[in-house]
């Protein structure tokens, strides 16, 4: 019997940390039950400039738009029954493409872990607030399901006349996480990221620095090799590959997750919590979004609601050895049972399995 056929439209290459974890993933279980072809928007190219902190190519994202428009132009319901799409097909321009892919009788499952709603309807530019605050809403109806990382997203989602929300995290596959097991007295403090979130670092400065003064530690930045903080901090920069972000997370004694407080922040997965705790460490994170829902405070690691409170907890985990090993141990059973491929990927199929009516 011939398989089914899906088509994946991430929106990156598998460079891309979230297109790799929201989609790419699943793909070996996918081909179990369906032909699976992938179509990402940006290439490689596009992704690793991303990746080094560099401006954005403005001809490489109009060569994305018109490639996307032409594949989704020329799909055929015959051959294509439903397409994945990382939060809408094409970002920026109206859901016109989404409309086409219903005329043409294609199911569509829209994924989301970032509140890209709010690119929309908090934009500074007038237009862009005029002509797509509803953008997001208006994809999330034309879709046959709706997938979202977290309860904010989940809030938006439930804005819409959309019946078949699932709120699915962002998940790791625990095999790729050594989990580590021998906490020295050396302190190395973990944070991971693109370039464009190590924004969120500057907000512990001066916190890192209060503590140079009476803890020996080296503070590791994976993924922005430009940041520089006060000299004050024993500071060393690794540039971001997929080696980095699982294997070798478990050289590391705490990671840490600051964030600001606002409606983009609260709709963060808070993915680098779920590799810290599948690599065993300990964790410290600012108390907002999905960050309260993944760390049990005090028992998997702190959340924090106060520059007091980071202090605190840095010094409760560099000063015991044993409590770094103990919250670590807890957040790596809490990541197998909650935040791992293989508590997700049964849903996961059996969404697509509904929206092309087979369940």
């Amino acid at each position: 019997m011939k398989k089914i056929e899906i088509l994946l439209l991430p929106k990156y290459t598998t460079k891309g940390p979230s297109s790799r974890y929201r989609l790419y993933q699943y793909i070996p279980y996918l081909e179990k039950t369906f032909f699976v072809r992938v179509s990402p928007f940006f290439n490689d190219a596009f992704v690793s400039n991303i990746l080094k902190g560099k401006r954005k190519s403005f001809f490489s994202a109009i060569k994305s738009l018109f490639n996307r428009a032409i594949k989704i132009i020329f799909l055929s319901a015959k051959n294509t029954k439903l397409v994945i799409t990382e939060y809408e097909l094409i970002p920026y321009f109206p859901s016109i493409f989404e409309s086409i892919l219903s005329w043409k009788g294609i199911k569509m499952i829209s994924i989301y872990d970032d509140a890209v709603f709010h690119r929309y309807d908090r934009s500074n530019n007038i237009l862009v607030r005029l002509f797509l605050k509803n953008k997001i809403k208006n994809v999330m109806n034309k879709s046959s399901a709706v997938i979202v990382g977290n309860k904010y997203l989940e809030k938006y989602a439930l804005q819409t006349s959309q019946k078949n929300i699932f709120n699915l995290p962002t998940v790791v596959d625990v095999d790729k996480y050594p989990q580590k097991d021998n906490f020295k007295d050396e302190l190395k403090v973990v944070w991971i990221g693109s370039p464009s979130t190590s924004k969120y670092l500057k907000k512990i400065e001066p916190i890192l620095v209060e503590l140079s003064s009476s803890y020996n530690f080296r503070f590791i930045v994976i993924g922005d090799t430009n940041i520089k903080f006060d000299t004050k901090i024993n500071q060393t920069t690794i540039e971001f590959n997929e080696s980095n972000e699982s294997a070798n997370l478990s050289n590391y004694d705490i990671g840490v997750m600051p964030l600001y407080d606002s409606e983009w922040e609260r709709g963060k997965c808070g993915f680098k919590l779920i590799q810290y705790m599948a690599s065993g460490l300990p964790t410290i994170a600012d108390d907002i979004g999905a960050n309260s829902d993944i760390i049990v405070n005090g028992k998997t690691g702190f959340l924090c609601n106060s520059d007091e409170k980071w202090i605190k907890n840095f010094k409760l985990l560099m000063e015991d050895k044993k409590l770094r090993q103990k919250l670590g141990s807890n957040g790596a059973i809490r990541v197998r049972k909650l935040y791992s491929l293989d508590s997700t990927r049964e849903t996961f199929l059996s969404v697509i399995k509904k929206s092309l009516g087979e369940a």
